[in-house]
């Protein structure tokens, strides 16, 4: 069950940061061990979150920054409500575990292109759905098409990669072999995976994201912040699949070619999935980091009905604020 949180607490962050600042924010925000964490301390620490304004006890700095890092991984960040565990971006790494065994290491079937392009596309309509933007309102037509849209083009680009590169793979044996693997995949997930949240997000670039000033308020829907937005969340998530799949190809190869990678089959799987998890966790930090998430845009190269608009103290507001989404 969804546990609301109050739309203002804990209040957003506003002040501009550098990209290796934000990737030092994710990296907590987004720490795939906050995956496991049981729902009650997650609860405990929305809890303080909430009631930091009110609480009459002296909390330590870092609780209370942990506190908020838990929140902001597992809360929507404007709708305050609690997003489905497999669809936070700190279960990345965990729930790809499978997908990238059946991209990079199962064998390269038309069985298995087609069944883990479907898992992992279903998977990211879920991840991009659960953490879109409030501003976007979806019908069920819009969801199915957005999601049959996704699924047939990595499927085609899947399929059609491995026929381009099938001469090519017959020069390849032993170790190098999962660089065809990769190669077929990257450019699969890739693509697919700025089509999906392109489709997905649609709404958003038609009819625009909510635009709020300095104070929270609303002041208007903006098409040009739209568009800008869900562009920005898809370039995200074509660079995201470069990390967990090129740096584990590179790995197993190395690992390979110098007989370090164990032969007994659970030692060998162990070693694989370690190896997995490190480089997906990777993945989304430093692809979403690219950008913030709670970005800001002058008024001034913005629709007309933002020009001219002042706050509670008369003050010229020139700078509006919109959630770009992830």
């Amino acid at each position: 069950m969804a546990h609301d949180l109050h739309p203002n607490k804990p209040k957003i962050e506003r002040r501009k940061t550098t990209y290796w600042e934000r990737v030092k924010i994710l990296s907590k925000t987004q720490n795939p061990f906050n995956f496991y964490l049981p729902h009650s301390t997650i609860e405990k620490a929305r809890d303080l979150v909430y009631n930091l304004d009110t609480s009459q006890n002296i909390l330590d700095k870092e609780e209370v920054e942990r506190a908020k890092n838990i929140v902001k991984s597992a809360y929507h960040p404007e709708t305050g409500e609690l997003i489905p565990r497999p669809m936070r971006l700190c279960s990345y790494a965990t729930m790809l575990i499978p997908v990238n065994f059946g991209l990079l290491l199962a064998k390269p079937t038309i069985f298995n292109t087609i069944f883990w392009h479907w898992f992992n596309q279903t998977y990211s309509a879920g991840v991009n759905y659960s953490n879109r933007s409030i501003s976007g309102k979806f019908t069920n037509k819009d969801l199915i098409t957005a999601y049959c849209a996704a699924i047939i083009s990595s499927i085609s680009v899947g399929l059609g990669m491995r026929k381009l590169l099938t001469p090519i793979a017959k020069k390849f044996h032993g170790p190098s072999q999962i660089f065809i693997n990769f190669i077929v995949n990257l450019s699969a997930v890739g693509s697919a995976g700025f089509c999906n949240l392109l489709i997905m997000r649609s709404k958003e670039m038609r009819d625009g994201i909510i635009l709020r000033d300095h104070e929270g308020k609303e002041r208007g829907v903006s098409k040009i912040t739209g568009k800008k937005a869900v562009l920005r969340s898809a370039i995200t998530r074509f660079l995201m699949p470069i990390p967990p799949l090129l740096l584990p190809t590179l790995t197993f190869y190395t690992l390979e070619r110098l007989s370090l990678m164990p032969k007994a089959m659970f030692p060998k799987m162990l070693t694989q999935i370690i190896i997995f998890f490190i480089f997906l966790a990777c993945g989304p930090t430093f692809a979403c980091a690219l950008f913030q998430q709670e970005a800001s845009t002058s008024v001034s190269g913005l629709e007309s009905h933002f020009q001219n608009l002042i706050d509670s103290s008369n003050a010229d507001i020139k700078i509006l604020f919109y959630n770009k989404g992830l």
